[in-house]
């Protein structure tokens, strides 16, 4: 299957818009861009719904402080097994913007994400540590 270049720059707002909605702590923004059955997990558990994604955001957020950029770095996008479906890859930075700025985190993320009456959405978001190259 393949993704046609407006679905890549869809699905690339999609991330980057919740990227915005983690830095603003709006939650309801967020798993706004989860389909109803997503999962979310990694290293703070496992989450499935909505409802669990909502709650489950709060803690991690309020565990990084008040404000925090939330950078979405260099995103590879594969298509998946059918045309409504693409898989992305990328590097999560996740910035305190107090001067002198500051990084606070490097993950690596894997997100699935789902056309669904012609929006796409993420249907599973796993954050794992960043890979140290060798």
């Amino acid at each position: 299957m393949s993704l046609s270049a407006a679905d890549r720059l869809a699905i690339v707002e999609v991330i980057t818009r919740a990227d915005e909605a983690a830095g603003r702590r709006d939650a309801d923004g967020y798993v706004a861009l989860f389909t109803p059955d997503a999962v979310l997990d990694g290293t703070q558990g496992r989450h499935a719904g909505r409802e669990a994604l909502r709650a489950a955001v709060g803690p991690v957020w309020a565990a990084e402080g008040p404000v925090t950029l939330h950078l979405t770095l260099n995103p590879v996008i594969e298509p998946g097994p059918s045309d409504d479906q693409a898989t992305v890859r990328s590097v999560l930075l996740i910035i305190d913007p107090a001067a002198p700025p500051a990084l606070r985190t490097a993950a690596a993320i894997t997100q699935e994400l789902r056309r669904a009456d012609g929006a796409w959405r993420i249907t599973r978001r796993t954050v794992a540590p960043a890979a140290v190259p060798r």
